[in-house]
């Protein structure tokens, strides 16, 4: 079988004794840099000789390594640098494949960035995005943000410390400037640091140090909602021409409300006459 093991995104303290106990027992680890994979073991005193290297660039030959080791009686552990992995790390190819040829496929769960944020925003976390990466390039990163701004949803999102500014003056520029945002820098690390407030707020603190470092992943709270009667309005006049769906896929691009209860609404509306 495989283990999807999640390593520390940070502080080696908050890897499990379950992970620690896979870690040290399967035949096979199959990580994403085996020299980081053998720092973490050496950490537990895990002995580190039945590594393979399983990357971006390497993925598509290394998933029919893993199913041939599978086939040979190996259990195999599935690491990437640090965090859960497949979260934007590879391995996708890979649990894909076992599944379709009906191989076992085991969780170890554990650190991840995405849960770590969350746990300390004062942001509400019942209904967000997570979009990985922002693109790096200007044109793109606008046009991305610009879509994923249009139903005022909240948004997590990972960036590069390089490219943080310029992200924040980009949802400035979009409009978003008044959004709450939490940006987190080093997570579970010794330089970790925590910025909460508008985005406009956060950008202007963050282009006072001297320079931003280390990893960071980023919650942007949704945008104020427009109130239910407003949206009603506004669908009332839509579904007398539009179908419910179209009705409410505008609506909500109109009032920044969330396409499902402009759908809904859309539907009551609609059965009403």
């Amino acid at each position: 079988m495989v283990y999807v093991v999640a390593t520390p995104i940070g502080n080696l303290h908050d890897v499990s004794e379950r992970a620690i106990s896979v870690l040290a027992n399967v035949d096979i680890i199959a990580c994403e840099d085996t020299r980081r994979c053998r720092k973490l073991l050496t950490a537990f005193n895990i002995q580190a000789t039945n590594l393979i290297s399983l990357h971006d660039h390497n993925e598509e030959k290394m998933t029919a390594r893993v199913i041939d080791l599978i086939g040979e009686g190996n259990d195999v552990a599935l690491v990437s640098d640090a965090g859960t992995p497949l979260i934007c790390d590879p391995g996708f190819d890979l649990i894909r494949a076992l599944w379709k040829q009906n191989l076992r496929v085991v969780p170890i769960p554990g650190p991840s960035a995405i849960t770590t944020i969350l746990s300390v925003a004062p942001i509400p976390t019942h209904d967000f995005r997570f979009v990985g990466f922002i693109p790096a390039r200007v044109g793109a990163r606008k046009a991305r943000l610009k879509q994923l701004l249009i139903d005022g949803s909240p948004i997590l999102f990972f960036e590069t410390a390089r490219r943080l500014s310029s992200t924040l003056e980009a949802l400035c520029q979009l409009e978003a400037n008044e959004r709450q945002i939490i940006v987190a820098r080093e997570l579970t690390k010794i330089h970790e640091s925590l910025y909460f407030g508008s985005v406009e707020d956060v950008r202007n603190e963050i282009a006072m140090k001297d320079r931003v470092r280390g990893e960071i992943v980023c919650f942007l709270g949704g945008a104020a909602k427009a109130v239910a009667t407003n949206v009603d309005s506004m669908l009332q006049i839509l579904l007398a021409e539009l179908a419910p769906t179209q009705a409410a896929r505008l609506a909500a691009k109109i009032t920044g409300e969330t396409r499902a209860r402009a759908y809904s609404r859309a539907l009551v509306l609609a059965n009403e006459g």
